[in-house]
């Protein structure tokens, strides 16, 4: 293979690439947007912060409720 048809490769797979990191983007922002419309419609319009307790990122709401990263979604 030579050297142009080589790059030519390499830049249609780094496109490919970059094109699934959009699509990754993309869906986690519409993941963050649909949990966010979650807690708003719950709770309110509610003060929240995100706090490091070791390795395991929890959601801790204004009113005290703590929510840890780690731990399974219970199904309704």
């Amino acid at each position: 293979m030579q050297l142009k048809a080589q790059w030519q490769l390499r830049l249609k797979l780094r496109a490919e690439g970059d094109k699934l990191w959009a699509e990754g983007d993309k869906l986690r922002a519409e993941g963050d947007r649909l949990w966010a419309e979650g807690i708003i419609e719950v709770y309110g319009n509610i003060k929240l912060e995100w706090k490091w307790r070791g390795d395991v990122l929890d959601c801790e709401l204004e009113n005290g409720e703590i929510y840890r990263g780690d731990e399974p979604i219970e199904e309704a």
